[in-house]
């Protein structure tokens, strides 16, 4: 198992969380 997260792998998590984030607030 990976110990961390490939920098697409970040980024794509990040657009994910703040996708659903303006979901909550809308």
């Amino acid at each position: 198992s990976k110990k961390y997260l490939s920098l697409s792998e970040r980024s794509q998590i990040a657009a994910a969380l703040r996708l659903s984030e303006v979901q909550v607030k809308i």
